[in-house]
């Protein structure tokens, strides 16, 4: 099944694909290990931060051997991709997905570049997604404030670009704050149901399972889940250290056991919504 294929499969079952974030062995590691023990495919997300840290061919490199290796789907998405330059080179490479992020931008000239790169990107079957309304936060080169997505405006926007996946602002932050923050599900909903496509929430860590739920159940089929890993990873790596372990590679497997754990339980909450999980 394509990664296209599956975004439908998606949408029309009401499930979400995990995204995760990639940017070294360990992430690697943990998001392949989460795909495998529970049986479902899932995203190796990296941002263009992450491709300036890790090289780009180097990440390709990775991503394309533990993709080999997997039994289970795995697909290479660039995030929040603002150099034009980097997201073509994306395409041009084996990169399964590539989002350009525009919310920054008025909406004319976001549906302009968007409309563009999505012909680009659709020339090399590759998936292409967008964003219209700003989500709050800090991560990486991300930040802003909150600018929640307008219904009607969203639905220009889709009707002119016709990305793969839209990426909506209902009240979603970036960074370590996301909890603190309230989901505007109503608003989701009037969204979904004026666009009738397949909806991305970023900013997306630390949520309750039910509020995942909720979101598969209008229409989001991709959920993007950095900063928890980053805790997790940091957390291995103190249990590692207050042991007094002076092996890199064991205090290494402690923070991967510590993603793992939350790459699991999240791909196990996003294969069902509300209309399907057991209450």
């Amino acid at each position: 099944m394509s990664f296209k294929e599956l975004i439908n499969d998606a949408f029309r079952n009401r499930f979400a694909i995990g995204a995760f974030g990639f940017y070294n062995l360990e992430t690697a590691q943990a998001i392949a290990a989460g795909a495998q023990a529970k049986e479902k495919p899932a995203i190796l997300l990296v941002s263009e931060k992450s491709l300036k840290y890790a090289g780009f061919e180097r990440i390709i490199s990775l991503a394309e051997s533990f993709k080999k290796e997997s039994e289970f789907p795995l697909f290479l998405f660039l995030d929040h991709g603002h150099d034009i330059k980097i997201i073509k080179d994306c395409i041009k490479s084996s990169f399964d997905a590539v989002m350009f992020d525009g919310s920054k931008m008025p909406l004319e000239q976001n549906m302009l570049i968007s409309k563009q790169l999505r012909q680009t990107a659709h020339r090399k079957g590759v998936v292409f997604e967008a964003e219209i309304g700003r989500i709050g936060g800090r991560e990486d080169y991300q930040v802003s404030q909150e600018f929640k997505t307008n219904p009607s405006e969203a639905r220009h926007f889709y009707q002119e670009v016709k990305p793969d996946l839209l990426a909506v602002a209902i009240g979603n932050i970036h960074g370590e704050e996301t909890r603190q923050e309230e989901l505007d599900f109503t608003l989701l909903a009037r969204i979904a149901d004026l666009v009738k496509a397949p909806l991305v929430l970023h900013g997306c860590s630390n949520r309750l399972p039910r509020e995942y739920q909720v979101a598969i159940s209008q229409g989001v089929v991709k959920i993007n889940i950095d900063t928890e890993l980053r805790q997790g990873f940091v957390e291995g790596l103190r249990r590692g250290i207050g042991k007094k372990i002076h092996d890199p590679r064991e205090i290494l497997a402690l923070a991967k056991e510590e993603m793992i754990e939350t790459i699991t339980d999240k791909i196990e909450t996003f294969s069902c919504s509300t209309l399907k999980c057991p209450q």
